[in-house]
């Protein structure tokens, strides 16, 4: 057997984690309701979870004065890759990968894309390298 007989898997690992700082509080919750069917108590319960926070920078004894949170979830907090995984997980993100022919998993801050190649073939490193491109553009789009 040759080697362009044989194929091999390339992984792509991205980590998207400073995504959590731009997600926009509309648009997550609107896909919470429209995607993912939460809505009554359920949808105004996770508002308050994501409206409602504040920031502020201390350093000592000083303490600067609160600021609302206007986009973000909280990475730290057990909803926070739940609610971006959800963000980012929709339909539309799946359509962008599946559209190259790739694979992909994702938890969180962390996606890695997938596919098998030949090593005589470089149309799979193309594909990998649009997609990845489109991906982008996607998280551009949707203020990531």
């Amino acid at each position: 057997m040759s080697t362009c007989d044989r194929s091999t898997t390339v992984l792509l690992s991205l980590d998207i984690s400073a995504a959590f700082d731009t997600i926009d509080h509309s648009i997550l919750l609107d896909r919470t309701s429209r995607d993912f069917s939460i809505h009554g108590s359920a949808l105004s319960w996770l508002w308050s979870f994501v409206i409602y926070r504040h920031q502020y920078v201390a350093l000592g004894a000083q303490k600067s004065s609160p600021v609302n949170c206007t986009s973000d979830v909280p990475q730290g907090s057990v909803l926070g890759p739940l609610l971006f995984a959800m963000y980012i997980n929709v339909s539309p993100m799946s359509n962008v990968v599946a559209a190259h022919s790739l694979r992909h998993h994702q938890y969180a801050g962390d996606m890695q894309l997938y596919t098998a190649v030949r090593p005589c073939a470089d149309a799979n490193l193309k594909s990998v390298s649009i997609c990845v491109e489109d991906i982008a553009c996607w998280f551009l789009k949707n203020g990531l």
